[in-house]
């Protein structure tokens, strides 16, 4: 079976589990057993009385349920003998004619010929022509004696395989029996036929979770030219589900094959093969579903409010990368089949599959780079021609205009035209090197499906005064959300860059437990810029565009960023908020984009990414993961 995925407070988020289809063969049935039958298959499953009439009245082979679940499934097999022992059955015979063709001293072929004998002494011929190398047996040690015995595993194998053996008895059990080499009889009696109808991937909180876990779809098979969806195999599609498929993924399923009694059950003597079952492992996240659900109702919530096309936030430790919760205002439910068109934007994980352009949120991150390198004067008075500023053809404007400012006031009133003048002197390569020692560009390595990895420019588009000074406050560049909350990281933890995931460990079939490998983080700031920043961050809070992110009793820093996107001929608005929350002793590393505001002119990121920002930051005080001053 495909192993679970829990969440870090042990909620079961995903599982699977076999559903069986019932049916019973109805001229085995002695009519006036029938009632009895009945009512035992009402009171062992709680089948329904008059559909199970239907189904008998039919005749033939009649199929009486689908969908049953494990413990009705194993309810009935227990049944099924109780029902032979009190007669319900009526018994045939079996006759089995075996030869073999011999090649080179060898044998190559096996051929069966079985009779079916009624208790009242009608026969009909069951024809099995059986063909087999003796590549699948071990190492040819088939013998004169063993004949039958090989015979009859290899009858079963095949049986299990769903080709049809049956005629007057549904299900027929081959037995071998060591008096005689070339012909066996035995005495059975038929019953229910209780098979695995298909696997199920359930999802038991339907849409929390979701787009993060992911879904599976059945696999395919081809019968006779044609394609059909094969029901006992599973093929993740997307998210954790995809991502770890190696892990849940069963390695084997359990097998046994051998003489059966007369109930169906095989007989575990010398003569049984038994494969056991290997299961997937159990992947547990390092997400609690407590915390993730009161996020996921902050960002509906959000949704409704700004008429946003899409809200997704995310909480990471930045010492470790553990995910704390990945939440997004579009969802689905995994346990409806149907996947249309209409829900196949909700089933992307955005925060790592879309990307955008970061805008003034890419800033902190070349003031931290240019600070950590010493290519900042702070001493120097920035002139910022109140707010326009004309860069060759192309005109930069600052939402609020400064006549000029030192450039730390630069960062906290966030002014493109005073990033432009910090990053003139770069050249292109330079310009590169300082985006990709923040990850960008790059795989950030989380551990979900279709991770994008944004888009970074060339040197020597860099390198070009216009798109150099654009890159320097977010545009003509592309980050995915989880970029940019790993980019946040190292301000608050000494200046390193950390691998971001979602998966805490493995659980094993034996309850041994495995840790994923996680690549090691790699300082990209020194220690004293990483607390410089800290302040800074928390001066754009206090004194900048940030105000609607600040916590009572918290310590919060971070900094808004906006960004105009065309889409379907319209301009929207992509606002996001990225920082951190602390208490002093403990702190997270925090994200919010608001994909497609359309609010009016609460399409600025510090009037609607900022306030969600502040709203998880107080969850987190309220659920204990901070503790307010």
């Amino acid at each position: 079976m495909r192993g679970q995925i829990s969440s870090l407070d042990n909620y079961i988020l995903a599982t699977s589990k076999k559903l069986y289809r019932v049916s019973i063969y109805v001229p085995s049935i002695y009519e006036e057993k029938r009632e009895l039958l009945f009512q035992l298959l009402h009171l062992y499953a709680d089948f329904d009385i008059k559909s199970l009439r239907d189904s008998i009245e039919k005749g033939g082979n009649a199929l009486i349920a689908t969908n049953v679940n494990s413990i009705d499934a194993a309810n009935l097999r227990i049944l099924n003998q109780k029902l032979a022992r009190l007669g319900v059955y009526k018994k045939c015979t079996f006759t089995y004619i075996n030869k073999t063709s011999l090649q080179d001293g060898e044998i190559k072929t096996l051929y069966a010929r079985a009779q079916v004998t009624h208790e009242k002494g009608s026969q009909t011929p069951l024809d099995i022509e059986v063909l087999q190398t003796m590549q699948s047996f071990e190492n040819g040690d088939i013998t004169e004696e063993n004949t039958l015995e090989k015979l009859n595993v290899l009858l079963v194998e095949y049986k299990n395989k769903d080709i049809d053996l049956s005629k007057e008895c549904y299900t027929p059990i081959f037995t071998y029996n060591s008096d005689v080499k070339n012909n066996a009889s035995t005495r059975i009696d038929r019953g229910l036929d209780i098979a695995v109808e298909k696997i199920e991937r359930t999802y038991p909180f339907k849409n929390l979770m979701q787009p993060l876990l992911g879904f599976t779809n059945y696999g395919k098979k081809i019968i006779n030219d044609k394609m059909y969806d094969d029901k006992m195999k599973l093929v993740a599609q997307s998210g954790v589900e995809k991502y770890r498929d190696g892990i849940l993924s069963p390695k084997r399923d359990g097998k046994i094959l051998g003489m059966a009694d007369k109930g169906g059950n095989i007989i575990l003597n010398r003569h049984a093969k038994t494969h056991e079952r290997t299961d997937g492992f159990q992947v547990q996240l390092t997400i609690p579903l407590t915390l993730q659900s009161k996020i996921q109702d902050i960002l509906n919530d959000a949704h409704k409010k700004y008429k946003a096309e899409q809200i997704v936030a995310g909480i990471m430790d930045p010492t470790t990368g553990e995910i704390l919760a990945l939440a997004s205002s579009s969802s689905f439910n995994p346990n409806i089949g149907k996947r249309d068109k209409d829900i196949a934007s909700k089933m992307r994980v955005a925060a790592a599959e879309r990307s955008f352009e970061p805008g003034s949120t890419i800033k902190p991150l070349v003031f931290a780079y240019l600070a950590n390198k010493k290519w900042i004067n702070f001493q120097e008075n920035f002139d910022l021609h109140d707010g326009i500023y004309q860069l060759r053809t192309y005109t930069i404007r600052d939402s609020t205009p400064l006549k000029s400012a030192t450039a730390e006031q630069i960062l906290i009133k966030s002014s493109n035209i005073g990033m432009t003048k910090l990053t003139r002197n770069l050249s292109g390569k330079q310009m590169q090197d300082m985006f990709q020692a923040f990850g960008i560009g790059e795989s950030t390595g989380i551990d979900i499906a279709n991770e994008a990895t944004g888009l970074l420019p060339k040197p020597s588009i860099l390198n070009r005064e216009v798109e150099k000074g654009t890159a320097s406050y977010g545009y003509g560049l592309r980050m995915t959300f989880i970029q940019l909350l790993r980019s946040y990281a190292p301000f608050n933890n000494g200046g390193f860059l950390v691998t971001p995931h979602v998966t805490k460990h493995f659980i094993a079939p034996d309850s041994k437990i495995f840790y994923p490998s996680i690549e090691s983080p790699r300082q990209i700031i020194s220690a004293e810029s990483a607390a410089y920043m800290q302040k800074i961050l928390h001066r754009v809070v206090k004194e900048g565009t940030g105000k609607r992110a600040d916590v009572a009793g918290l310590i919060v820093g971070g900094k808004t960023g906006t960004a105009r996107e065309r889409k379907d001929g319209e301009t929207i608005y992509n606002g996001s908020f990225f920082g951190y929350a602390s208490d002093g002793k403990k702190t997270y590393t925090i994200g919010v984009v608001t994909y497609g505001s359309q609010a009016n002119e609460d399409y600025y990121a510090g009037q609607t990414a900022a306030p969600v920002f502040a709203k998880i930051a107080d969850l987190l005080a309220q659920e204990g993961y901070l503790e307010r001053k």
